[in-house]
């Protein structure tokens, strides 16, 4: 398959930075947000994690120590409630958000299994595993509550990079430096096994297909059979460094060591935007719940946050709300037409119910008199009914209705009248 490669796009300016998180004192490698709070939370290779109040973009409490070596990934569960943490020595920390969302609290529980650099750690949509991959060429699945390995280790022949679960929780794809290999995630049996390396790799929202990257190209993949969707180059001049999809499913960014993040649309593969530049080698990305936001970590010790464009395909359908919403409607300057008066019926308009008046005002050709005539008849019948055997023919019943705007036709009843 032909390697495409994208230049910058000139179709949107870049986007501003919305805000510097500043207060790491090395490198930031890894951000995440909380699900259901306005917080982000980064590790660094400084040893420490940090919580930031993006309303504000200040620190939240003290950095949150536990680590022996620099942090190199870090997670949130699926419900808001969990941080888990991976570090270059290869140790694995929990912690428990606070009900307040505003502190992030160690759990006690030790999680034990690696033996190097833990490359990636990802939650279950259960949120009560999560799992992680390590360089030591192993993927692990833990019980968040105990700290038991159940499932693992799993060896992979090579140094694994990064982990995904599929929406469903039923797969989990583990990026190595030789292939992509997708097991399932209760059993470990191996499902697929795509051959091609890859640094990150990630579920699309619809569980469909994988994102993955490598060096500087970057390659969809159905995630049933493997076989590549596209394949393009994202980064020209350094190597890629990592991957998120929004949740929305609409998009996904690059980042790389060429100090640049890159949108990417998820329906046309074509490039959002300009690159958003920084001023150093960008280590990570993650978009926000509502993919309205997307937060990068850098090499200049700091992280920062920005607001996500629109793609072309989410620009069409906006548009067009906004004509029809933009039109005004002329009033016609030609005057309506006059209706014609609906007829009424008159049929009771010379018809005195008194008596009085009927026989010296109708006549036996007038309306008011074949009406009176009529119901009279039927009246006349009716009593007639109760002391005489019903004739062996049939009496035609009449609904009368008395209601002006309603036509009566006698034409029915003329041989009997």
């Amino acid at each position: 398959m032909a390697v495409t490669t994208h230049k910058a796009s000139t179709k949107a300016p870049a986007q501003p930075v919305e805000l510097t998180l500043k207060g790491h004192e090395e490198l930031v490698l890894e951000a995440t947000f909380i699900l259901g709070a306005r917080l982000l939370v980064t590790g660094s290779a400084d040893k420490s994690l940090r919580v930031w109040d993006l309303d504000t973009g200040k620190q939240v409490g003290e950095p949150l120590l536990g680590h022996d070596a620099g942090v190199w990934t870090v997670s949130a569960s699926h419900d808001g409630r969990w941080i888990a943490s991976g570090g270059v020595n290869g140790s694995i920390l929990v912690w428990e958000v606070a009900t307040n969302k505003r502190e992030l609290k160690r759990v006690s529980v030790p999680y034990k299994g690696h033996e190097n650099v833990v490359q990636g750690v990802v939650f279950a949509p259960d949120n009560k595993t999560f799992a992680s991959a390590s360089e030591d060429k192993t993927v692990c699945v833990w019980k968040r509550e105990t700290g038991k390995i159940v499932l693992g280790p799993l060896k992979v022949g090579n140094r694994t990079y990064s982990v995904s679960y599929s929406p469903d929780g039923t797969k989990l794809a583990a990026g190595t430096h030789k292939r992509i290999i997708i097991r399932n995630s209760a059993s470990g049996q191996e499902l697929l096994k795509i051959e091609q390396r890859a640094w990150r790799v990630a579920f699309t929202p619809d569980g469909l297909r994988l994102v993955s990257g490598n060096l500087r190209d970057i390659r969809i993949s159905d995630a049933t059979t493997g076989d590549i969707i596209k394949q393009f180059d994202a980064h020209t001049k350094r190597s890629f460094s990592s991957l998120a999809i929004a949740p929305s499913g609409t998009k996904f960014a690059t980042t790389s060591y060429d100090k640049t993040m890159r949108f990417f649309d998820l329906a046309t593969f074509e490039p959002i935007g300009e690159p958003l530049e920084h001023p150093d080698q960008v280590q990570c990305v993650a978009f926000s719940e509502d993919s309205q936001l997307i937060a990068t970590g850098c090499a200049d010790n700091h992280a920062r946050t920005w607001s996500v464009p629109l793609s072309e395909s989410e620009k069409e359908p906006q548009q067009s709300t906004e004509k029809i919403l933009e039109q005004k409607t002329i009033p016609d300057p030609r005057p309506r037409p006059k209706r014609a008066p609906i007829p009424t019926s008159r049929f009771f308009d010379d018809f005195d119910p008194s008596g009085r008046n009927n026989r010296a005002g109708t006549t036996r050709n007038g309306k008011g008199y074949r009406i009176k005539n009529m119901v009279d008849r039927i009246f006349s019948r009716s009593s007639a009914f109760q002391h005489q055997t019903p004739r062996p023919r049939g009496v035609p019943l009449v609904d009368v209705s008395a209601t002006r705007g309603k036509y009566v036709s006698f034409a029915d009843f003329s041989t009997s009248m």
